[in-house]
C-alpha cells in the first residue's frame, strides 16, 4: 500500500501553503523491536521518529540530520537520524518512565539541538531549539518559525504500531496583502485541527486531504518512500577502536580477550579478536571496506 513509511508533500494552492503528511509503519515497528520502551518513552520516540521526515521535507541537505535532546529529566537521551533519501532510525534513554507533558517535565533541564552533517564532510550546521511546550510538535514549530520566519504547525502522533506526522507552512509569496494570508493561515489550521488521530494513522492520504481542505485547490505530489536504515557498519566499528588507541585496546584485549561493540540503534554485534585488531593497528585494510546498511 503507497501510504505506508512514506512521505506525501502537498501545496494549498488558494491559501498559499505546503504541507507534508507523513507515515511510518514497518519503520516504527523496527525501531521499538530494539527496546521495551515505556509507553510515555514511546510516545516521545513516536513523535520524533514522525516528525525527521517532516523536518528534511522543509530543510536542505545531502547527507545526515539529525535531532537529539540530552536532558536531567526522567528522559535522558532522545536521538534521530535521517538521511535525504528516507532512511532513518531512532532510540531514547530514561532513568523513569516520564510523564506525558509537558516538555521540560519530560526532559528536565535541557536543549534539543537539529545538527546537519553534510556528506561531503566537513560543513556542520547545527540549530538549538528552546525545550519548551506541552510536546515536541510545539518546540518544532518553534524552530521553524524562528529559522525560516515562516508560520508553521504541526501534529504529530503514534501508537505501538505506527506513527504519523503532519505539517502546514506558510509559502514564502509577496503577492498577497497580510490580511489575506492571515485569514488563509488561520482557516486551514482550523481545518488541520479537526482531523482524527486514528485519521491520520489510517485514512488513504489523498482522501483525507481532499476531504479536510475541500475547498482548496490542492496539488499533491508523489509519496516519498521512508525506511528504517542503520549507517553501523564493520569498517566504522574498527575505527572507533582506532580512536581509543593501540594500548588502550590492547588493555581491553587483555582484560576481556576480544573487543565487542554493539550499535544501540540496531543492536548489531560487531566482535574483534586480538588479529583484527593488530590489523586495524597496522591499517593493512583487513577490516575490508564494509559498509553494510542495515
Amino acid at each position: 500500500m503507497v501510504d505506508k513509511d512514506s512521505r506525501h508533500r502537498f501545496i494549498l494552492e488558494k491559501a498559499q501553503v505546503r504541507g507534508v503528511l507523513v507515515r511510518l509503519d514497518e519503520t516504527w515497528q523496527e525501531v521499538l523491536s530494539r527496546a521495551e520502551y515505556p509507553p510515555n518513552v514511546q510516545q516521545v520516540l513516536g513523535h520524533a521518529m514522525a516528525a525527521m521526515p517532516l523536518l528534511a521535507s522543509m530543510i536542505k541537505f545531502t547527507g545526515k540530520l539529525t535531532l537529539q535532546a540530552r536532558g536531567s529529566g526522567p528522559l535522558t537521551l532522545l536521538v534521530v537520524q535521517g538521511n535525504a533519501d528516507g532512511g532513518q532510525r531512532g532510540l531514547a534513554r530514561w532513568k523513569q518512565e516520564p510523564p506525558l507533558k509537558p516538555l521540560e517535565k519530560i526532559f528536565g533541564d535541557a536543549t534539543l539541538t537539529i545538527q546537519i552533517e553534510s556528506s561531503e564532510g566537513g560543513d556542520v550546521y547545527q540549530g538549538v531549539v528552546g525545550i519548551e511546550g506541552d510536546l515536541l510538535q510545539d518546540a518544532l514549530a518553534g524552530y521553524f518559525e524562528n529559522s525560516e520566519q515562516l508560520p508553521t504547525r504541526l501534529w504529530l502522533t503514534c501508537t505501538e504500531n505506527k506513527a504519523a506526522g503532519f505539517m502546514l507552512q506558510q509559502l514564502p509569496v509577496e503577492d498577497k496583502e497580510r490580511a489575506d494570508r492571515e485569514d488563509d493561515w488561520q482557516r486551514v489550521n482550523l481545518l488541520a485541527d479537526t482531523i482524527e488521530q486514528d485519521e491520520l494513522l489510517e485514512k488513504e492520504v489523498e482522501q483525507l486531504l481532499h476531504q479536510v481542505f475541500a475547498e482548496d485547490d490542492i496539488r499533491v505530489f508523489e509519496p516519498e518512500s521512508l525506511r528504517f536504515e542503520c549507517s553501523c557498519s564493520r569498517a566504522r566499528t574498527a575505527g572507533l577502536i582506532a580512536g581509543l588507541g593501540h594500548e588502550e585496546a590492547i588493555d581491553i584485549l587483555k582484560k576481556q580477550g576480544q573487543i565487542e561493540i554493539t550499535c544501540e540503534f540496531c543492536n548489531s554485534i560487531n566482535t574483534f579478536d586480538s588479529i583484527d585488531v593488530e590489523a586495524i593497528f597496522r591499517g593493512d585494510g583487513t577490516q575490508e571496506n564494509d559498509e553494510t546498511i542495515h
